[in-house]
């Protein structure tokens, strides 16, 4: 290795050291890549949140939040991420570890082939699906410290990420236009918290899978702003040992509004789910023995026999209004149709202040309305998002904007 190259890769890690401990500097770690210089890209970010429940007994329910948060103190998340460019070669990987308190695994890893003819990339391993909006991301990269209701009671609290194959194509076309298809292993199982498979993978058969799609398009609307729509349909088996099937239909939008660089800005993401659902499993929490149902969900559940119609809708607005501070708002909706399930209804609002570019600490209060099951009730976050290292181009996806 010559004396040059060695000064680069100094320069270069010298570089993302600095700009990932100080929020000084008006730079992006995430911009900063060692994958040119034949390296691996190494990253980090930890989620920490001290959580509150104004009626922990009669209101807060698991079942429609799922297992994210208890009261108290909780380390969500602690993710170990290495990516990088295959040098020569149309090919990248990523391997995304996700440590929690008292266990650890692969979030992601895979890889993917980037370039290859008529506009094609494909994708195999183990991924989070092109299906929906916030699935798509990670969750230090959410707005909020918890997910969307109607996702989280559809795709699961983490969303859907799992063993596959994804096929994506990119026509030259004068807006920007891409479809995709992901064929995962499966089947829909809704919060069967197994401790080693995700909420939606109840299956562990190489020989079940289900098929997600999603169609997405994306222009300029000013100078200054644009707009991405998006729509998604996924379908596969319901429950292990059966052929009831369950058709998920999504529907997206996003709006941002930019003048430049380190501005101010304003997004507006808008999302719609239903799921058609062959003789599904309804799931009631039961008061009278909470730590039976969490611990085995299957014990407060009942085979609802009959086809059921459920969806539901959220919208949030995440306005940045200076360098260091944003406000952000949700409502949440689940019960458009209601099928055989409880209405669920959720205000958000928060305050986020960055550290840095990839630092942040989030006050956040929820208001949940009275429901069926359940009584109304609060809910207050201290979330704490720290994070450094840099990232290979094309595998990570980034909400914010600076």
């Amino acid at each position: 290795m010559t004396k040059v190259r060695v000064r680069k890769i100094f320069f270069a890690l010298l570089t993302g050291v600095f700009v990932g401990s100080t929020g000084e500097v008006f730079a992006h770690t995430k911009g900063i890549s060692l994958s040119r210089y034949g390296l691996v890209d190494i990253s980090w970010t930890g989620n920490v949140a001290y959580v509150n429940f104004s009626d922990y007994e009669e209101g807060f329910n698991p079942f429609k939040i799922g297992d994210r948060h208890e009261r108290g103190l909780n380390l969500t998340s602690f993710d170990l991420s290495l990516s990088q460019d295959v040098y020569q070669y149309n090919a990248k990987w990523a391997l995304f570890l996700a440590f929690e308190r008292d266990a650890a695994g692969i979030e992601e890893a895979f890889i993917l082939f980037h370039k290859l003819p008529t506009y094609l990339q494909f994708k195999i391993g183990n991924f989070r699906a092109n299906f929906g909006k916030i699935n798509q991301y990670h969750d230090h990269e959410w707005i909020f410290a918890d997910p969307p209701l109607i996702t989280t009671f559809l795709l699961g609290v983490d969303g859907i990420h799992n063993i596959g194959a994804e096929l994506n194509f990119q026509p030259p076309t004068p807006i920007f236009t891409e479809f995709s298809v992901d064929i995962m292993r499966g089947p829909f199982d809704f919060f069967t918290f197994e401790p080693d498979t995700d909420p939606i993978f109840g299956g562990g058969s190489f020989d079940d899978y289900i098929v997600l799609s999603r169609a997405t398009t994306f222009f300029d609307l000013t100078e200054h702003s644009n707009l991405e729509i998006g729509a998604s349909l996924g379908g596969g088996r319901n429950k292990e040992g059966t052929d009831d099937q369950t058709i998920i239909y999504g529907f997206d939008w996003t709006y941002q509004y930019k003048p430049q660089a380190f501005n101010p800005y304003l997004r507006w993401t808008t999302e719609f789910y239903w799921a058609n659902r062959e003789n599904p499993r309804i799931f009631r929490f039961d008061r009278t023995r909470p730590t039976e149902c969490t611990s085995d969900p299957i014990l407060c559940s009942f085979i609802f026999e009959g086809n059921d119609t459920v969806g539901g809708m959220y919208t949030e607005i995440n306005y940045r209004f200076s360098y260091l501070f944003d406000i952000n708002f949700r409502l949440d909706y689940v019960g458009i149709p209601q099928g055989e399930e409880d209405r669920q209804q959720r205000f958000t609002v928060g305050l986020r202040h960055f550290f840095n570019p990839v630092s942040r600490v989030n006050f956040q209060y929820e208001y949940n309305a009275e429901s069926g099951q359940d009584k109304a009730y609060s809910t207050f976050i201290v979330q704490f998002n720290i994070g450094g290292g840099t990232v290979t181009p094309g595998l990570g996806k980034f909400y914010n904007l600076f």
